[in-house]
């Protein structure tokens, strides 16, 4: 082998070295920004699950409030309808009453003539 083949051969190793650590220097540039990416990826799952979690409460939140509203509206109405039923009962036995009474006065009334 002749002193310029040995020489081109030199030459060509040290080409493929250099290539060789900038593929090196890109590969690790590029993991590098992959971790950064994985890095932001894992922040970002974790603030989702953050808001999944808030989400779960106010929802929870407002279903407690629907259910004391419903209950509160519920339990209002009963008792409204409690009192409208006993204003009806006593208006039934005021009327029993009125209408005894007319028939005693009207019973007087046939006997006085």
């Amino acid at each position: 082998m002749s002193e310029q083949e040995s020489s081109r051969i030199e030459s060509q190793i040290a080409e493929l070295r250099e290539l060789i650590q900038q593929n090196m220097a890109t590969t690790q540039h590029d993991m590098s920004a992959m971790q950064r990416d994985i890095s932001a990826m894992q922040q970002n799952m974790n603030a989702v699950r953050e808001d999944v979690t808030i989400l779960r409460q106010r929802v929870d939140s407002i279903e407690g409030t629907v259910i004391v509203a419903m209950r509160e509206g519920f339990n209002s109405l009963r008792n409204y309808l409690d009192d409208l039923n006993y204003e009806v009962a006593d208006n039934a036995r005021a009327t029993r009453l009125m209408k005894r009474r007319i028939a005693r006065l009207e019973r007087k009334d046939e006997n006085d003539k």
